[in-house]
Order: C-alpha cells, then sequence, then structure tokens
C-alpha cells in the first residue's frame, strides 16, 4: 500500500511539473503556450538557417562548376586560335596554369572587345610569355604593366596592388587588355597610336608628329607587334589546314 501510494503521489508530483498546458486556463497555462511558441520558433528559425546555408554552399558549387566549364571552353577557343602553339612551353607553367592563363587570354579578350591572337602577339612582344619578367623601368608580368597603371585600372574596385601582384598571370592579362582597350577607345580606334601609347604612354602618343624621328623611332614597336600577329595568324591557318587534311 505503500508503495501504490508513493508512485500516485510521484505521478501526480510528475504531472503538476510537466511542461503541458494546465487544463485549469491559469497564468501557468499561458506560461506554457508561450514558451511553446517561442521554442517552435526557435526551431522553424535555425531549420531556416540550415536551408539557407546549404542552398547558398549549392549555389557556389554550381557557380564553381559553370566557372570551370567555362574555363574549359575558352581553353579550346584559345587552341582553336592556336594560341596554345604561339605559347609553346615557355613560360616555365604547369600544365593547369597554362591551361588557366590561354583561357584568361581569350577570355579577357573578348571581354575588353579585343582579338585575343593580337593580345597574344602584344604578350609576345613585351614578355615572349614570361610572368615574372621585368622592365628596367619597373614594367612587370606578362603584359609589362606599371604599377601605378594597375592602381589606376583597379581605382574604382578600392582594390591595393603592387608590383608583386603583377606577376600573377590571370590578373596581369585581365589589367592589361582592360589597359589597352583603353586606350584604344581613347585613340578613336587607331591600333597603331594605341599601341604607341601602351608601350611609350599616352602623352607621349598624343604628342606625336607624324614623320618626325620620334614618331618613327617609336613605330617599331607597333610594326613589331603587327608582324606577330600575322605571324600567328598565318601559323593558325597551317594548323587547320593540316587538321582538315588529316
Amino acid at each position: 500500500m505503500l508503495g501504490i501510494g508513493a508512485a500516485l503521489a510521484g505521478a501526480t508530483l510528475g504531472l503538476v511539473a510537466s511542461p503541458g498546458p494546465q487544463p485549469d486556463g491559469t497564468v501557468e497555462n499561458l506560461a506554457w503556450t508561450a514558451t511553446a511558441a517561442v521554442q517552435t520558433a526557435r526551431r522553424s528559425e535555425e531549420r531556416a538557417r540550415v536551408t539557407e546555408q546549404a542552398l547558398s554552399e549549392a549555389r557556389a558549387r554550381l557557380q564553381q562548376l559553370a566557372d570551370a566549364m567555362q574555363e574549359l571552353q575558352d581553353f579550346r577557343e584559345a587552341q582553336r586560335l592556336g594560341l596554345d602553339r604561339a605559347m609553346s612551353d615557355r613560360g616555365g607553367f604547369t600544365p593547369e596554369d597554362r591551361r588557366r592563363v590561354l583561357a584568361a587570354i581569350v577570355r579577357e579578350s573578348r571581354r575588353q572587345g579585343l582579338d585575343p591572337v593580337m593580345v597574344a602577339a602584344v604578350i609576345e612582344i613585351e614578355s615572349r610569355f614570361d610572368p615574372f619578367a621585368k622592365s628596367h623601368v619597373g614594367a612587370c608580368g606578362l603584359m609589362q604593366l606599371m604599377p601605378p597603371t594597375a592602381r589606376e585600372l583597379l581605382a574604382l574596385r578600392n582594390a591595393r596592388v603592387d608590383a608583386r601582384h603583377l606577376f600573377n598571370p590571370v590578373l596581369n592579362i585581365e589589367l592589361g587588355t582592360a589597359y589597352l582597350a583603353r586606350l584604344l577607345h581613347r585613340f578613336d580606334g587607331d591600333l597603331q597610336r594605341a599601341l604607341v601609347a601602351y608601350n611609350a604612354g599616352p602623352s607621349i602618343a598624343r604628342s606625336l608628329v607624324q614623320g618626325s624621328k620620334a614618331y618613327r623611332r617609336l613605330q617599331s614597336y607597333p610594326r613589331a607587334v603587327l608582324a606577330t600577329y600575322r605571324a600567328f595568324l598565318l601559323a593558325q591557318q597551317d594548323a587547320s589546314a593540316r587538321f582538315a587534311q588529316g
């Protein structure tokens, strides 16, 4: 009898202490309802947070996949244009970095409205595809950019850049193509004068008098770029012809 009484007492105490609602509509019942609502809301918020994080991670993975597929397409386009042969094995790139650089030439050239083969010709003349090339005046990387020019190009992004950043070949191509496109726009599409400006500076290109000694001297740079451009195009045509015959 004592055991049964203790069990009944324990059950009664358990009911009183339980978090369930009370049948008499007391303040405790309201408190329990509010607590349950808060707990439910917290669980809903946690589930929403976990779901949003999963969606964000899924979107990031999809974007990475899309970027990888686009890079592969750009690399294949570079191959079709013969840029892999123009680059040859120079620069000391790993196969993966070589693919990234060739894809960047295509991607950034098209983004700026430039011919990728022309950009490759500029790289050939400027650095012979050496990502660590540095001139005696401080121009750096594949497209031989000056740090002040790079800082000006990146000013709108509030990005900091110095010479060592310009040895990153992909960044160098991004900035170099943007600069060349800007010069073409500034000189109304005159490629010869834009190339002179790329090599010697916009102020010098603007002040040149056609036929002058300085004009003749500075024309050697655009002539070299255009000769390389034609050579790359001929190599591309020869490769396409051999492929068709095979």
